[in-house]
């Protein structure tokens, strides 16, 4: 494995700025490639064969990088692969392991309409510990108010407690089960005392524990390189205020968009 070889994210949107604020502030020696779908964002309300196409295509566009690794920085992409062999890093499977392995009796998942459909987090869980109670709730309307910088407060918060009132009253804690939700975690907080878990951290300590770590980037010049199908602008704008910095944002054409 070259040393230098970056690690590669995807995700519909900008949620995956998340997760790779995260591994950037864990692994700061590291080059990073992130793609950003905003051409087809949601993922959400794709269907099977739909999503099926469109990651097969990210990922092998971001194979051409040789990177270290590929990590789903999606949980919808992560849910459509959850019962296949992959060589990607689930943002699903290290969160669920600890979940399964954990003191929690029962948790509460929030995440885009196709996650829930296919229980990827309460089959996840289960399959190691059947005795964890998952409720998963669908919700709709949190990634386009979290993308809408011009949404005022009190309509995120009457959105955000719209799903806050399907919340088991004996959950122990919530899941953002879509990348962008870490963005509202603060409002989250402030509206109800539960503990959240973002899987980001997971996938921080499933890259610490794989040969990534052990094979850190002797680069002098770590990188971050952001690349969007599309809304360039609106890549660069929210880059610029998760990860505090001027990032050039590079448009790109994969071939089911020609």
């Amino acid at each position: 494995m070259n040393s230098n070889a970056p690690i590669c994210l995807f995700d519909s949107g900008i949620g995956g700025l998340t997760v790779l604020k995260k591994l950037a502030n864990a692994f700061p020696n590291e080059n990073y490639i992130y793609l950003a779908d905003l051409a087809r964002v949601p993922f959400g309300d794709k269907s099977k064969e739909e999503l099926t196409n469109i990651v097969n295509e990210i990922v092998s566009w971001l194979e051409k990088f040789n990177p270290k690794a590929i990590i789903t920085a999606c949980n919808t992409s992560a849910a459509l692969l959850a019962d296949q062999q992959s060589s990607l890093v689930s943002i699903i499977d290290p969160v669920a392991k600890e979940i399964a392995l954990s003191e929690y009796k029962e948790v509460t998942v929030w995440a885009t309409k196709f996650t829930i459909e296919n229980s990827a987090y309460k089959k996840a869980i289960n399959k190691i510990n059947p005795n964890v109670k998952v409720q998963e709730i669908s919700c709709p309307k949190l990634v386009p108010v979290i993308e809408n910088l011009e949404c005022s407060i009190e309509e995120k918060i009457k959105i955000i407690n719209e799903y806050m009132d399907q919340i088991s009253p004996s959950s122990d804690a919530l899941i953002y089960g879509c990348t962008h939700y870490p963005h509202i975690d603060e409002m989250v907080k402030k509206l109800r005392n539960i503990k959240t878990i973002d899987p980001a951290d997971a996938v921080v300590k499933e890259i610490f524990s794989r040969d990534v770590a052990r094979n850190v980037s002797t680069d002098r010049t770590p990188s971050i390189s952001l690349y969007t199908t599309a809304h360039k602008e609106k890549l660069e704008k929210f880059s610029k205020l998760y990860l505090c910095g001027d990032y050039k944002v590079e448009l790109v054409t994969l071939k089911a968009l020609v």
